[in-house]
């Protein structure tokens, strides 16, 4: 999807100077890259959240019991 995005002159020039010294494709793709980082913190913070409700509801208990029932990796 395109969108528009409104920066500094300042901002143009860094996110150019950034392109260039890192052979990004385009000014896109320097925002973009700029995202990912608060992306994955996001999802850090999600999955860290999501394994402490599951540590708190008991199912984490449950699965330590049945977990080291015999079963192997190994093919059948």
């Amino acid at each position: 999807m395109k969108t528009s995005v409104g920066l500094p002159q300042e901002d143009v020039a860094f996110v150019d100077e950034y392109a260039a010294r890192v052979d990004a494709e385009s000014r896109s793709a320097v925002r973009h890259a700029a995202i990912e980082p608060p992306r994955q913190a996001q999802l850090v913070q999600e999955y860290t959240e999501a394994f402490a409700e599951w540590e708190a509801s008991g199912d984490a208990a449950l699965w330590g019991r049945t977990s080291g029932d015999g079963i192997t990796d190994e093919a059948w």
